[in-house]
């Protein structure tokens, strides 16, 4: 039996006692059957509402209704469309996507035309390294998340972010000539209000100006295995933001508990939060209780590599995780949103109140179709 099971056994047994929470109720709606890899919301046709973009075709809300967008490459059972992130980039008002593709090496935006049904316009960005995914984050540290920040794929290249310079303009701004492997992040890792640039073997320091390309890399930890989303938060309330992240083509979701050592260096010690199923390659932090403290929601991608990683057969699930307080001490409790169908949790899991009751709603796509989960909790 792996160690985390038993964690979950004991959380359960000690729910009277300060343990998980009670469940969310979600509603599952299935939009489209069809393959897919991403999805994000954006108020698409200005109405006000939250839409939802996935792949090919965009869904108008509130009825979810399907108009194809652009043409996007199908190559060995997979969509070329990694992320999906909503930006009016050319600054007229309309919401636009950028996009990344690992087949076609590039990073391109796509031009909402803001009304009538023909295909968005394509725009380069940049090209000529794969694309494994990318965030929407705030690298310039002005509170906004209108940056770029790609983890680019293979074995040599370099590790940049892209800011948006004018209309429909962007510029590359590098932080390291290297690749540090699958998995990237932000986050501010050492207090100092700047946000870092993560990786699976160390962070890279933002500089007082983050334009410039003198970020320092601090290799203090490493990850053997392919991770998917970095994110940092104080879990513990220490003071310190720790790094949680998962193994996107194996099992497990960790915990890098930030420390000090005697000598006042920095330390790491890693905790395994579940590592009873495979494939965990898109996580997302939100606040799903109203404690005002986020939880981890997540779910297993579908033959994130056509079922060739460990567990890729194994029944898909969609999950979210709270760390509560036993009378044995803290654990992570493990709450199942779905289990044994087609859904699971796909490049991206964008998070939205998108009926205004209150809640928080997601959505999820993949190669099983794209879903979405109504939050029934009666505020």
């Amino acid at each position: 039996m792996r160690a985390s099971i038993a964690i979950f056994a004991l959380a359960a047994v000690t729910a009277q006692a300060g343990g998980p929470s009670p469940e969310i109720p979600f509603e599952k709606h299935t939009l489209d059957l069809g393959r897919s890899e991403a999805c994000a919301f954006a108020d698409i046709n200005g109405d006000g509402k939250l839409d939802i973009v996935s792949g090919e075709h965009w869904y108008a809300a509130p009825n979810w209704t399907k108009r194809k967008h652009r043409d996007i490459l199908f190559w060995n059972n997979y969509i070329d469309d990694f992320s999906d992130l909503p930006i009016d980039a050319d600054s007229d008002g309309d919401i636009d996507i950028v996009s990344v593709g690992w087949g076609q090496k590039k990073i391109a935006w796509y031009e909402n035309p803001g009304s009538g049904h023909a295909l968005w316009k394509e725009h380069p960005v940049d090209s000529g390294m794969p694309v494994e995914f990318a965030f929407l984050v705030d690298l310039d540290n002005d509170g906004k998340k209108e940056e770029v920040l790609p983890q680019f794929g293979g074995k040599e290249g370099y590790t940049a972010w892209y800011e948006l310079s004018g209309k429909g303009k962007w510029v590359a701004r590098k932080v390291s000539d290297k690749l540090f492997g699958h998995g990237i992040g932000a986050g501010d890792v050492n207090g100092d209000g700047r946000n870092d640039v993560l990786t699976p073997k160390g962070w890279l320091e933002a500089p007082s100006d983050p334009t410039q390309a003198s970020w320092k890399l601090h290799e203090e930890y490493s990850f053997d295995q392919h991770t998917g989303f970095l994110f940092t938060h104080d879990v513990d309330g220490d003071g310190m933001n720790d790094i949680i992240t998962t193994a996107a083509h194996d099992y497990g979701i960790y915990l890098l508990k930030q420390g000090k050592g005697p000598n006042g260096a920095r330390t790491w010690k890693r905790e395994t939060i579940d590592d009873a199923w495979s494939q965990a390659h898109a996580m997302t932090m939100v606040d799903l209780t109203g404690d005002g403290k986020p939880e981890l929601l997540t779910g297993k991608r579908f033959y994130a590599h056509n079922g060739h990683d460990a567990g890729g057969r194994e029944p898909l699930g969609v999950y979210w995780y709270e760390r509560v307080e036993t009378e044995r001490g803290f654990v992570w409790a493990r709450h199942t949103i779905d289990y044994g169908g087609r859904t699971g949790g796909g490049m991206q899991i964008p998070v939205a109140d998108l009926d205004g009751d209150g809640d928080i709603d997601f959505a999820v796509a993949g190669k099983g179709g794209l879903f979405l989960f109504e939050n029934k909790t009666k505020m």
